[in-house]
Protein backbone atom coordinates (compact mmCIF):
# COMPACT_ATOMS: atom_id res chain seq x y z
CA UNK A 1 0.00 0.00 0.00
CA UNK A 2 2.99 2.29 -0.06
CA UNK A 3 2.06 5.40 -1.95
CA UNK A 4 3.72 7.06 -4.86
CA UNK A 5 6.75 8.19 -2.94
CA UNK A 6 8.98 10.70 -4.68
CA UNK A 7 12.17 9.34 -3.14
CA UNK A 8 12.04 6.28 -5.36
CA UNK A 9 14.03 6.72 -8.60
CA UNK A 10 11.70 7.30 -11.52
CA UNK A 11 12.31 5.56 -14.83
CA UNK A 12 10.42 4.70 -17.96
CA UNK A 13 8.50 1.51 -18.51
CA UNK A 14 10.54 -1.27 -20.10
CA UNK A 15 10.05 -4.84 -21.20
CA UNK A 16 10.24 -7.28 -18.28
CA UNK A 17 13.44 -9.25 -18.04
CA UNK A 18 13.45 -13.02 -18.46
CA UNK A 19 13.97 -13.41 -14.70
CA UNK A 20 10.95 -11.20 -14.04
CA UNK A 21 8.83 -13.18 -16.49
CA UNK A 22 9.85 -16.41 -14.79
CA UNK A 23 9.04 -15.01 -11.35
CA UNK A 24 5.58 -13.86 -12.39
CA UNK A 25 5.02 -17.03 -14.42
CA UNK A 26 5.68 -18.93 -11.22
CA UNK A 27 2.43 -17.55 -9.86
CA UNK A 28 -0.52 -19.42 -11.33
CA UNK A 29 -3.81 -17.56 -10.88
CA UNK A 30 -6.39 -19.57 -8.97
CA UNK A 31 -10.06 -18.97 -8.24
CA UNK A 32 -10.71 -15.78 -6.30
CA UNK A 33 -7.65 -14.07 -7.75
CA UNK A 34 -5.14 -15.93 -5.56
CA UNK A 35 -1.87 -17.11 -7.03
CA UNK A 36 -0.14 -20.40 -6.49
CA UNK A 37 3.64 -20.45 -6.24
CA UNK A 38 5.10 -22.83 -8.80
CA UNK A 39 8.66 -21.52 -8.34
CA UNK A 40 10.40 -19.93 -5.36
CA UNK A 41 9.02 -16.41 -4.95
CA UNK A 42 10.24 -13.37 -3.03
CA UNK A 43 7.50 -10.78 -2.48
CA UNK A 44 8.05 -7.03 -2.10
CA UNK A 45 4.96 -5.45 -0.53
CA UNK A 46 4.25 -1.77 -1.13
CA UNK A 47 6.99 -1.49 -3.73
CA UNK A 48 6.19 2.04 -4.89
CA UNK A 49 7.05 3.38 -8.36
CA UNK A 50 10.32 3.23 -10.22
CA UNK A 51 12.64 0.45 -11.38
CA UNK A 52 12.55 -2.74 -9.30
CA UNK A 53 14.78 -5.85 -9.23
CA UNK A 54 13.56 -8.45 -11.68
CA UNK A 55 13.58 -11.56 -9.50
CA UNK A 56 11.03 -10.30 -6.97
CA UNK A 57 7.24 -10.12 -7.20
CA UNK A 58 6.33 -6.48 -6.61
CA UNK A 59 2.96 -5.71 -5.02
CA UNK A 60 1.35 -2.31 -4.48
CA UNK A 61 -2.20 -1.28 -3.68
CA UNK A 62 -2.17 2.47 -4.23
CA UNK A 63 -4.44 4.11 -6.79
CA UNK A 64 -1.35 5.29 -8.63
CA UNK A 65 -0.28 1.67 -8.98
CA UNK A 66 -3.68 0.60 -10.27
CA UNK A 67 -3.88 3.49 -12.72
CA UNK A 68 -0.42 2.70 -14.07
CA UNK A 69 -2.03 -0.11 -16.07
CA UNK A 70 -4.43 2.33 -17.76
CA UNK A 71 -2.35 5.14 -19.20
CA UNK A 72 -5.21 6.88 -21.02
CA UNK A 73 -7.34 6.93 -17.86
CA UNK A 74 -4.40 8.27 -15.85
CA UNK A 75 -3.74 11.08 -18.33
CA UNK A 76 -7.45 11.95 -18.44
CA UNK A 77 -7.68 12.15 -14.65
CA UNK A 78 -4.58 14.34 -14.65
CA UNK A 79 -6.14 16.68 -17.21
CA UNK A 80 -9.24 16.92 -15.01
CA UNK A 81 -7.12 17.77 -11.97
CA UNK A 82 -8.12 14.63 -10.06
CA UNK A 83 -4.62 13.14 -10.24
CA UNK A 84 -1.57 15.40 -10.00
CA UNK A 85 0.75 15.66 -13.00
CA UNK A 86 3.58 14.32 -10.87
CA UNK A 87 1.66 11.18 -9.97
CA UNK A 88 0.35 10.74 -13.51
CA UNK A 89 3.91 10.69 -14.84
CA UNK A 90 5.25 8.08 -12.42
CA UNK A 91 6.61 4.92 -14.01
CA UNK A 92 6.00 1.53 -12.42
CA UNK A 93 7.56 -1.85 -12.96
CA UNK A 94 5.75 -3.64 -15.81
CA UNK A 95 5.44 -6.79 -13.69
CA UNK A 96 3.50 -5.01 -10.94
CA UNK A 97 0.85 -6.99 -9.04
CA UNK A 98 -1.87 -4.70 -7.69
CA UNK A 99 -3.56 -5.71 -4.44
CA UNK A 100 -5.20 -4.00 -1.48
CA UNK A 101 -2.83 -4.60 1.42
CA UNK A 102 -5.72 -4.14 3.84
CA UNK A 103 -7.27 -7.37 2.56
CA UNK A 104 -6.14 -10.89 1.71
CA UNK A 105 -2.85 -11.12 -0.16
CA UNK A 106 -3.16 -12.61 -3.67
CA UNK A 107 -1.12 -15.74 -2.90
CA UNK A 108 -2.11 -19.21 -1.77
CA UNK A 109 -1.22 -20.35 1.74
CA UNK A 110 2.31 -21.62 2.31
CA UNK A 111 3.64 -20.73 -1.15
CA UNK A 112 5.96 -17.73 -0.68
CA UNK A 113 9.62 -17.91 0.35
CA UNK A 114 10.01 -14.44 1.84
CA UNK A 115 8.11 -11.18 2.25
CA UNK A 116 9.75 -7.75 2.42
CA UNK A 117 7.92 -4.52 3.27
CA UNK A 118 9.76 -1.21 3.68
CA UNK A 119 7.97 1.85 5.08
CA UNK A 120 4.56 0.27 4.53
CA UNK A 121 3.20 -0.83 7.91
CA UNK A 122 3.05 2.69 9.34
CA UNK A 123 0.55 3.67 6.63
CA UNK A 124 -1.97 1.22 8.07
CA UNK A 125 -4.07 1.49 11.21
CA UNK A 126 -2.94 -0.85 13.97
CA UNK A 127 -5.68 -3.43 13.37
CA UNK A 128 -5.00 -3.36 9.62
CA UNK A 129 -1.28 -3.83 10.21
CA UNK A 130 -1.89 -6.80 12.49
CA UNK A 131 -4.14 -8.32 9.84
CA UNK A 132 -1.47 -7.84 7.17
CA UNK A 133 1.11 -9.57 9.36
CA UNK A 134 -1.23 -12.54 9.77
CA UNK A 135 -1.63 -12.61 5.99
CA UNK A 136 2.15 -12.63 5.58
CA UNK A 137 2.30 -15.57 7.98
CA UNK A 138 -0.38 -17.38 5.97
CA UNK A 139 1.27 -17.05 2.56
CA UNK A 140 4.81 -17.88 3.70
CA UNK A 141 6.16 -21.40 3.53
CA UNK A 142 7.35 -22.98 6.79
CA UNK A 143 10.80 -21.50 7.34
CA UNK A 144 9.88 -18.46 5.24
CA UNK A 145 11.18 -15.05 6.34
CA UNK A 146 9.29 -11.81 6.94
CA UNK A 147 11.36 -8.60 7.02
CA UNK A 148 9.83 -5.24 7.93
CA UNK A 149 11.35 -1.76 7.81
CA UNK A 150 9.52 1.15 9.44
CA UNK A 151 10.42 4.66 10.62
CA UNK A 152 12.05 4.56 14.05
CA UNK A 153 9.64 6.18 16.53
CA UNK A 154 12.19 6.10 19.33
CA UNK A 155 14.80 7.80 17.15
CA UNK A 156 12.32 10.47 16.08
CA UNK A 157 11.35 11.24 19.69
CA UNK A 158 14.97 11.24 20.87
CA UNK A 159 15.90 13.72 18.14
CA UNK A 160 13.04 15.96 19.24
CA UNK A 161 14.01 15.82 22.93
CA UNK A 162 17.66 16.54 22.13
CA UNK A 163 16.76 19.42 19.84
CA UNK A 164 14.17 20.92 22.22
CA UNK A 165 16.65 20.93 25.10
CA UNK A 166 19.17 23.07 23.23
CA UNK A 167 19.23 26.87 23.61
CA UNK A 168 17.02 28.85 21.24
CA UNK A 169 18.61 29.35 17.81
CA UNK A 170 18.60 32.36 15.56
CA UNK A 171 18.93 30.41 12.31
CA UNK A 172 16.09 29.41 10.00
CA UNK A 173 16.14 25.68 10.75
CA UNK A 174 12.76 24.14 11.65
CA UNK A 175 11.62 24.46 15.25
CA UNK A 176 11.84 21.18 17.19
CA UNK A 177 8.05 20.75 17.38
CA UNK A 178 7.68 21.46 13.66
CA UNK A 179 10.40 18.96 12.82
CA UNK A 180 8.73 16.38 15.07
CA UNK A 181 5.43 16.80 13.23
CA UNK A 182 7.20 16.47 9.88
CA UNK A 183 9.01 13.32 11.00
CA UNK A 184 5.88 11.69 12.41
CA UNK A 185 3.98 12.50 9.21
CA UNK A 186 0.64 11.94 10.90
CA UNK A 187 -1.07 14.79 9.06
CA UNK A 188 -0.09 16.95 6.08
CA UNK A 189 0.99 20.52 6.77
CA UNK A 190 -1.86 21.93 4.67
CA UNK A 191 -5.24 20.81 3.40
CA UNK A 192 -5.48 19.05 0.05
CA UNK A 193 -5.58 21.46 -2.88
CA UNK A 194 -7.18 20.93 -6.26
CA UNK A 195 -10.70 20.49 -7.53
CA UNK A 196 -13.48 19.16 -5.33
CA UNK A 197 -13.11 15.57 -6.58
CA UNK A 198 -9.40 15.51 -5.76
CA UNK A 199 -10.01 17.00 -2.30
CA UNK A 200 -12.74 14.44 -1.62
CA UNK A 201 -10.48 11.61 -2.78
CA UNK A 202 -7.61 12.86 -0.59
CA UNK A 203 -9.87 13.14 2.45
CA UNK A 204 -11.34 9.66 1.98
CA UNK A 205 -8.05 7.85 1.43
CA UNK A 206 -5.28 9.60 3.37
CA UNK A 207 -2.91 6.97 2.04
CA UNK A 208 0.19 9.11 2.43
CA UNK A 209 -0.15 9.79 6.15
CA UNK A 210 1.20 7.60 8.92
CA UNK A 211 -1.45 5.90 11.05
CA UNK A 212 0.61 4.05 13.68
CA UNK A 213 4.29 4.35 14.54
CA UNK A 214 6.66 1.73 15.97
CA UNK A 215 9.87 1.32 17.87
CA UNK A 216 11.84 -1.93 17.81
CA UNK A 217 10.03 -3.30 20.86
CA UNK A 218 6.50 -2.70 19.58
CA UNK A 219 7.26 -3.94 16.06
CA UNK A 220 8.85 -7.09 17.47
CA UNK A 221 5.73 -7.69 19.56
CA UNK A 222 3.47 -7.35 16.49
CA UNK A 223 5.53 -9.85 14.50
CA UNK A 224 5.60 -12.36 17.38
CA UNK A 225 1.85 -11.97 17.89
CA UNK A 226 1.31 -12.95 14.25
CA UNK A 227 2.97 -16.31 14.97
CA UNK A 228 6.56 -15.74 13.89
CA UNK A 229 9.56 -17.07 15.80
CA UNK A 230 13.22 -16.02 15.96
CA UNK A 231 11.97 -12.43 15.83
CA UNK A 232 14.70 -9.86 16.28
CA UNK A 233 15.86 -6.42 15.25
CA UNK A 234 18.39 -6.52 12.41
CA UNK A 235 20.76 -4.05 10.83
CA UNK A 236 20.93 -2.79 7.26
CA UNK A 237 21.39 -5.77 4.88
CA UNK A 238 21.69 -8.14 7.88
CA UNK A 239 19.04 -10.65 6.84
CA UNK A 240 18.10 -14.27 6.38
CA UNK A 241 16.71 -13.35 2.95
CA UNK A 242 19.10 -14.21 0.12
CA UNK A 243 19.71 -11.24 -2.16
CA UNK A 244 18.41 -8.66 0.33
CA UNK A 245 20.83 -6.13 -1.19
CA UNK A 246 18.69 -6.18 -4.34
CA UNK A 247 15.75 -4.59 -2.56
CA UNK A 248 16.87 -2.81 0.63
CA UNK A 249 17.90 0.84 0.32
CA UNK A 250 20.32 2.53 2.72
CA UNK A 251 18.39 5.81 2.84
CA UNK A 252 15.37 3.95 4.23
CA UNK A 253 17.30 2.40 7.12
CA UNK A 254 20.60 3.93 8.19
CA UNK A 255 21.11 7.31 9.82
CA UNK A 256 18.10 6.80 12.08
CA UNK A 257 15.70 6.59 9.12
CA UNK A 258 14.32 3.16 9.95
CA UNK A 259 14.43 -0.01 12.00
CA UNK A 260 14.41 -3.56 10.62
CA UNK A 261 12.68 -6.48 12.32
CA UNK A 262 12.77 -9.99 10.93
CA UNK A 263 10.90 -13.16 11.85
CA UNK A 264 10.58 -16.73 10.61
CA UNK A 265 7.46 -18.85 10.11
CA UNK A 266 7.96 -21.99 12.20
CA UNK A 267 7.86 -25.47 10.74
Amino acid sequence: MAMAQAEYPIGSHSEPSSAARQGVAGLRTLGGGKRENVRGVKVNLGCGPGPQPANWVHVDGSWNARLSKFDLVRRTLSALGIVSRENASLAWTPDLVTANLRGPLPFSSGTVDCVYASHVLEHLHDDEARRLLRECFRVLKPGGVLRLVVPDLRGIVERYVASASRPARADSSPLPADRLNEDLHLRPRSVARGNVLFRLYSTMTEFHTHKWMYDAESLTERVRSAGFVAVEERGFLDSGIPGIQEIERAHRVIGGEGICVEGVKPG
